[in-house]
């Protein structure tokens, strides 16, 4: 014989029911509610480490003026290795590309006039571009200049080498192209590091008088591969 009735059976029945749906229904709330909480604390992380990188170097908010200096190993194609120092002022023309000039400095020995290992200086003065892949953080960029030099050799080497003939000064004009392959990474507020890879065509126009007496016009190659590393400064 049974302890329940049908109806008292019928209400536990639907007791049990409501009460399984009621937990269900407070779990797919509590698997939601968790659920959101992931994705908005996903979301904020995200944005705050964006945020957090941006605030490195972000030139879209305040620098204006990329102040850098550097130098490395100068690489002659006629010539012997030497060294080699530059700064620049770059500014943003937009969040990826800059635009200014830059002042090098070279020292080493070149080719000229026929006569080897000539003790050369440049002094250097370029406008250049640089396109960066990434507006900010670490990013690597390409960049291209023009220039202009004051080049200065030693006239009395050349002559003790080539007697025959007989140099006109020991300055020279020079011009040129250079392409460049370097990354950026920033160290701190406002603060990277950079390191580049660099190939220039450079010429310089030099006067002498050969054994006739004539006057002279010959255009030396000074070409070569650069190495720097250096900072910047971004303002």
């Amino acid at each position: 014989m049974s302890l329940w009735s049908k109806s008292e059976k019928w209400s536990f029945l639907c007791h049990q029911q409501r009460a399984i749906t009621t937990y269900g229904e407070n779990m797919k709330r509590v698997d939601l509610a968790y659920l959101l909480m992931i994705v908005t604390g996903l979301i904020l992380f995200s944005a705050l480490s964006e945020h957090a990188e941006a605030k490195v170097i972000e030139p879209e908010e305040s620098d204006a003026v990329v102040i850098s200096g550097g130098g490395g190993i100068f690489y002659p194609f006629q010539g012997q290795t030497g060294v080699n120092g530059a700064i620049q002022a770059m500014g943003f023309t937009s969040p990826h590309e800059r635009m200014g000039v830059e002042f090098e400095y070279r020292n080493y020995q070149n080719e000229l006039l026929h006569a080897k290992n000539i003790d050369t200086q440049a002094y250097i003065l370029r406008g250049m571009g640089q396109y960066f892949f990434r507006s900010h953080g670490f990013s690597p960029y390409i960049g291209l200049g023009l220039n202009i030099a004051l080049n200065v050799f030693d006239e009395k080497e050349i002559e003790k080498k080539r007697d025959s003939i007989n140099v006109k000064g020991d300055k020279g004009f020079g011009y040129g192209i250079m392409g460049l392959l370097g990354v950026e990474a920033p160290v701190g507020q406002g603060i990277a590091v950079f390191a580049e890879g660099r190939v220039s065509a450079d010429f310089l126009v030099t006067r002498y008088k050969n054994g006739s007496g004539n006057n002279k016009i010959e255009v030396e190659n000074l070409s070569g591969l650069t190495g720097m590393i250096g900072m910047r400064f971004h303002f």
